[in-house]
């Protein structure tokens, strides 16, 4: 894991650095974070899956504008939680905070299970994410089902076992993949229609 370091900018706001990169604006992490949180649109959801902390810039910036939302944020670095706390103390006990060190971590929690039960609306910071692309690439892919663990995981639930050698675990999947897999299978007609029906409206 690479250092965390903090440094105050002009505001005096402190910025989270990883390895000497910063994990926001440091001429206005402010500013960043609304557009971010502006770029989103509504809200389908009130409960978003942030992946990435951070400097917390971000999140604090959506639990301002939408004081109903629950947030929950996944992340690798604990010591960023206790300076996003102590820094954005008026909506941090609206914030939870998930600790992972690698996917099949994740896959163990609570956050995990209430995203896949309730449809949580996943969302990502990038700019947020440092060292740690790789990792929080893998959380937001099971998050949102397309890995081939959480493919497995889904088509596993009406009754189709998926065979590894079908999809590749380096990449995110979609819709198109998963299709050839369901009309293999000897699932139910009405249940591959809605598969036909979902493919039809990401193409």
């Amino acid at each position: 894991m690479n250092m965390i370091t903090f440094s105050e900018n002009h505001e005096s706001n402190l910025i989270a650095f990883e390895a000497g990169q910063a994990l926001a604006s440091l001429q206005d992490p402010q500013a960043q974070a609304l557009r971010w949180v502006y770029s989103l649109g509504v809200l389908p959801s009130k409960h978003i899956v942030v992946v990435g902390l951070g400097s917390g810039f971000h999140v604090a910036a959506m639990a301002d504008i939408d004081p109903e939302v629950r947030i929950t944020v996944i992340e690798s670095r604990e010591s960023l939680i206790q300076v996003f706390r102590s820094q954005f103390a008026d909506v941090a006990d609206r914030v939870d905070i998930v600790v992972a060190q690698s996917a099949q971590e994740l896959q163990q929690t609570d956050a995990f299970e209430d995203v896949l039960k309730n449809r949580s609306y996943v969302v990502s910071f990038r700019e947020c994410w440092g060292g740690q692309e790789t990792l929080f690439t893998e959380f937001f892919a099971h998050l949102t089902g397309r890995s081939v663990e959480s493919v497995r995981y889904h088509l596993a639930e009406i009754g189709i076992n998926m065979k590894a050698l079908y999809l590749d675990p380096r990449v995110l999947h979609s819709m198109t993949d998963v299709l050839p897999i369901v009309e293999a299978s000897q699932v139910d007609e009405s249940k591959k229609q809605i598969f036909r029906a979902l493919g039809e409206l990401v193409k």
